[in-house]
């Protein structure tokens, strides 16, 4: 942005007559009033987008292996460690069973510590078979 006229500047170009310049000058300064409020408010704008996105980290919380929103003491999830940690985007998990999550986006699996399953598999040898199969 180029330097404003002074307005003494202005007051002195009308005391000589020199309204032609004056006026100009006057242009000049509405113009530079003008981008000044334009950047005022694209300022104000990015400031409450900042202030927005630091208030939603705030209320992100970590307990392993998910992360939860808690507002105002009310926990809302789980949602997908990977998709936040990478791209910083909530990605609500859906319940399999009791314990063990999946992620639709990333198709990432999550359990808890308390996550029994249900039809176990175990390995024998090279081969793995479900225990239900015998």
């Amino acid at each position: 942005m180029a330097i404003l006229p002074n307005y003494k500047d202005i007051v002195e170009l009308l005391k000589k007559g020199s309204t032609i310049e004056a006026q100009e000058k006057i242009m000049e300064l509405r113009e530079g009033a003008l981008e000044l409020q334009e950047e005022n408010i694209n300022l104000k704008k990015r400031i409450s987008e900042l202030e927005s996105e630091l208030n939603k980290k705030k209320e992100i919380q970590w307990e392993s292996p998910f992360y939860w929103v808690v507002r105002d003491e009310t926990k809302n999830g789980p949602f997908c460690q990977k998709c936040y940690d990478s791209d910083e985007k909530l990605i609500r998990l859906h319940k399999i069973e009791e314990g063990n999550w999946h992620c639709k986006s990333c198709n990432n699996h999550y359990f808890e510590a308390s996550y029994k399953p249900t039809n176990p598999v175990v390995r024998v040898g090279k081969f793995r078979s479900r225990l239900d199969s015998y």
